[in-house]
């Protein structure tokens, strides 16, 4: 037989664990820390059997932007702080073949200043990653390897409202501590799980079901570039009929309420992706927005009939219709239902199967740990099917007042892989029992008040006495609270005697001690208002009272007390810009090099002792070697606030800088009498346009308009390089290529706005290499503008073609000479320097010398080989001497060539 175990599982807030299925996803988390410090976290929950371990990075880095314009205002790093796996819900049906998840948490402190961080429209925070699972069911996965295919990644994404409000800090956490989905679901079986988070802010959260985002780029794991929104949405396979209105083919299909409870009956067996978006509400305003991926997976369990659960009033044989309402009186004695609750086994009669029984908060919030059942009326039937019922009783005190409140009733087994349940929900009405609230009054059953004033003018020994009464009709025990709005009690000389408490009664006696001369007593706080001219002081406390009813319900009553303390003869001290006088904020903007001046000025009518400081708003003074020394002095002060704002000031990181000046004077009464005046110094990059430069050529060589320019060796290459920027920056011009050519002279130079520098350069025979005698160079010059932030450079390229000096092959030459002839015709054999030789000439003309080609030597030979004549000299001459007439032969050398001929003598 089956044995049934009953158990009552009271949930907190409707929230309660649910058996859900084999996932991959997460969320971000924003929490408020202190201050303007928040600690940024994102679960990722990662697939262990189909996730590749590769895709477990060991810090992520996600960016922050702002909303209304997409400006990317931080980028963050992540580290992993923790890693762990996900256990089963009922760990009897753990099946690691099928489900294994670990959650994986990433980790940061980081600092949002309110300077940066108050845009009204708020910011989102997002990381993309690729890839989702290959084998997903209702949209388009597919592996990136596969060009044809259609794959698909994930952003996590969350928004967050500004840091401050009107000047004031905005304190908000996102909610956090979303449960995972831990189990399977099953083909064709109604499924149902707690995918709500909680507010520590008291938010109200809604949740709907939206497409899941893709990312930019499906192609690659993690992004080349960050992307701000919006962000591409994953594509449903609508081919087979998904989309956001059928996720899982589902009847009822994936929806969830507006608690955050999830439910489905599955059509089919797969792998579903959805997602849910989580909406925070405060006062009725949508103040954030996030984002939550999941998988569920489902398959096809086996049979298992759920059981049935039904109930009724006490001594009622009619089952209760769901819709109806049951009616409790205050004067019911006992406010009961009956439940039963029927179930098959799977296997009978050999199964061992527990069912238990789960109450839940429909329709409101609250622990449901005073319901009280009875099981002495269990009755066990053994036979086809186990009926068993029992009795519960609610309390006499209603969960909501006033209207009627719904309760879930659930029975489920727990059997694997996904337990069968069933449920029925029950509308109540209770009635309240009578009560009649507190009040404030002078006497018991007096006129009710919520309101006191009263005003005081400072003056030695200065004190009142006010007696305060709280009152309840129906003689409940009364509670006092004394709660002051911004300030301290014992500082501005205020305290409450302790209470006397009485039946229907509570009395405590207010004491004001306004005497400023006393040590103790400081009114450096509190709202500062003008009566009659004169300087004031007002505070409020509030006094709450509430009975101690039957119910615990809560109706405080509050007693608005407003006190306020005039200071005839005092004013209040002022501080200015020299130039902006009445200003209470300023702009200005800077870029950097510059410096900042500003006279400041403070002066107090009362000519009291002043003080003139200041302070950074969200920068520290000595961080960015900002000096403005706190100074005092008698009714009047000066003093110059002067900043060098250094060129290393990383305007990636700030590039608004606000400073609060402030004066304090220093009077009997020891007021906080504090004016401020906030500039906020807007900080730019310098202008910095690029510089130019131009080459010209200083001789005859012409410079082409393709910078290039082509002469013959042995002449000389003079060319004029000028640079000009338009800022007033410091420039430099050097010789980047070409400075290391044998013969090339070039100065760099430095200046401001305009500087300039000649090349020179007579090349030689050693510029020709490799056997060719006609080259290319290439000079560089480089005109460097020394912007402090954004230097930027200009170059020019000039290319120089250098040609060797062009040889003639041929040559003109006599070929007799008659040494003792008359009028000296043809007297020598040699050379004469003739640019254009003619037939008539007397000579022997040679090529000219080049780099490719130079003389060497000429021999004269007889007939027999005997060398009469020989020389090295270019400028030789033979004028046949000790020969005979004859015919002789001549070799003329050149390093690359030689000619050769005969020549005659004649006497």
């Amino acid at each position: 037989m089956k044995r049934y175990v009953f158990l009552l599982l009271v949930l907190l807030a409707g929230k309660f664990s649910a058996f859900a299925s084999h996932i991959v996803g997460g969320e971000f988390e924003l929490l408020h820390v202190q201050d303007f410090r928040y600690r940024l976290n994102m679960i990722l929950y990662f697939d262990e059997l189909n996730g590749e371990p590769g895709a477990k990075d060991s810090q992520v880095t996600v960016y922050i932007y702002r909303k209304s314009d997409n400006a990317q205002m931080r980028v963050i790093t992540l580290s992993l702080v923790e890693d762990e796996l996900v256990p089963y819900s009922n760990v009897a049906c753990t099946d690691d073949d099928e489900l294994v998840t670990s959650k994986i948490i990433y980790s940061a402190n980081i600092t949002l200043p309110g300077v940066d961080f108050s845009d009204p429209e708020g910011y989102y925070v997002s990381w993309e990653r690729c890839c989702r699972n290959y084998s997903i069911t209702n949209i388009f996965s597919d592996d990136p390897a596969d060009a044809s295919g259609t794959s698909a990644g994930q952003t996590f994404y969350l928004e967050f409202p500004p840091v401050t409000r009107d000047g004031e800090p905005f304190v908000n956490s996102t909610p956090r501590l979303f449960p995972p989905l831990r189990d399977f679901g099953c083909r064709g079986r109604f499924y149902f799980a707690d995918f709500g988070g909680v507010d520590d802010d008291g938010d109200s959260l809604a949740y709907t079901m939206v497409t899941p985002y893709s990312t930019v780029d499906t192609r690659r794991a993690l992004p080349l570039f960050p992307s701000p929104g919006p962000y591409p949405e994953v594509i449903w396979r609508d081919n087979d009929g998904y989309g956001l209105s059928n996720i899982m083919d589902g009847n009822p299909d994936l929806a969830i309420t507006r608690d955050g409870l999830l439910t489905v009956t599955p059509g089919q067996a797969g792998l579903f992706v959805f997602a849910v978006k989580c909406e925070e509400f405060r006062d009725g305003e949508k103040i954030g927005e996030m984002r939550r991926d999941f998988q569920v997976k489902v398959i096809d369990c086996p049979g298992n009939d759920p059981p049935e659960v039904i109930a009724r009033e006490s001594n009622s044989t009619v089952f209760y219709q769901e819709g109806n309402v049951i009616n409790f009186q205050v004067t019911d004695t006992a406010k009961c239902i009956d439940v039963l609750v029927t179930d098959v086994p799977v296997n009978p009669p050999d199964s061992l199967e527990s069912v238990s029984v789960r109450f839940i908060p429909m329709n409101f919030d609250a622990d449901l740990e005073d319901i009280e059942v009875d099981f002495s009326q269990n009755i066990v039937l053994e036979d086809v099917q186990d009926t068993a019922r029992f009795e519960i009783c609610f309390p006499d005190c209603p969960y909501v007042r006033n209207r009627p409140y719904q309760i879930g009733i659930i029975a489920l087994d727990d059997a694997c892989p996904q337990p069968a349940l069933d449920t029925v929900v029950v509308t109540l009405n209770v009635e309240s029992p009578p009560n009649n609230r507190a009040y404030f009054a002078d006497t018991k059953f007096g006129t009710p008040k919520n309101t006191l004033f009263a005003q005081v003018v400072d003056s030695s020994g200065g004190n009142i006495e006010i007696d305060i009464n709280a009152f309840d009709n129906d003689n409940d025990e009364l509670e006092l609270e004394f709660i002051p709005l911004g300030f301290d009690l014992e500082r501005v000389g205020m305290s409450f005697s302790n209470p006397i408490y009485s039946p229907g009664q509570a009395q405590t006696t207010f004491s004001w001690n306004f005497d400023c001369l006393e040590d103790k007593i400081g009114f450096d706080n509190g709202r500062q208002v003008v009566v009659n001219g004169n300087l004031a002081r007002e505070y409020t406390i509030e006094v709450v009272a509430d009975d101690v009813d039957q119910c615990l319900f809560e109706d405080p009553q509050v007693l608005t007390m407003t006190l306020r303390v005039e200071f005839p003869g005092q004013t209040k001290p002022t501080v200015f810009e020299a130039n902006n006088p009445g200003a209470d904020s300023l702009r200005f903007d800077y870029t950097l090099n510059e410096t900042i001046r500003h006279l400041i000025r403070a002066t107090d009518q009362d000519q009291d002792q002043v003080i003139l400081g200041a302070r950074g708003i969200n920068f520290d003074f000595e961080e960015y070697g900002v000096v403005f020394p706190e100074v005092q002095g008698r009714g009047n002060l000066s003093q110059e606030f002067i900043w060098q704002l250094a060129c290393s000031i990383s305007l990636a990181e700030q590039d608004t800088f606000q400073v609060e000046f402030y004066t304090e004077d220093i009077d009997v009464c020891k007021l906080t009498n504090r004016d401020t005046l906030v500039i906020d110094f807007l900080v730019s990059p310098p202008p910095s346009t690029p510089p130019e430069i131009s080459v010209s050529s200083l001789n005859n060589l012409r410079l082409t308009n393709e910078d290039s320019i082509s002469f013959i060796i042995g002449n000389e290459l003079r060319l004029n390089i000028e640079g000009v920027e338009f800022e007033g920056d410091s420039l430099e011009l050097f010789l980047l290529e070409g400075g290391d050519l044998p013969g090339v002279e070039f100065e760099a130079v430095k200046g401001v706005r305009q500087v300039s520098s000649g090349l020179s350069w007579i090349p030689d025979c050693s510029v020709f290499t490799g056997g060719e005698y006609s080259e290319s160079f290439e000079f560089t010059f480089v005109l460097w503008d020394k912007n402090c932030y954004l230097p930027q450079y200009d170059t020019a390229r000039v290319t120089v073609h250098v040609e060797d000096v062009p040889q003639r092959r041929e040559f003109a030459i006599t070929n007799i000479i008659t040494p003792k002839s008359s009028p000296d015709l043809n007297d020598y054999f040699g050379y004469y320097t003739i640019s254009n030789p003619t037939e008539e000439d007397r000579l022997i003309y040679l090529p000219i010398d080049n780099c490719a080609g130079q003389f060497e030597e000429v021999v004269i030979h007889n007939r027999w080989g005997r060398t009469v004549f020989s020389s090295r000299d270019r400028d030789f001459r033979w004028y046949g001497e000790n020969v005979a007439a004859g015919v002789y032969f001549y070799t003329i050398f050149y390093s690359n060539t030689k000619f050769q001929g005969s020549l005659t003598v004649m006497y």
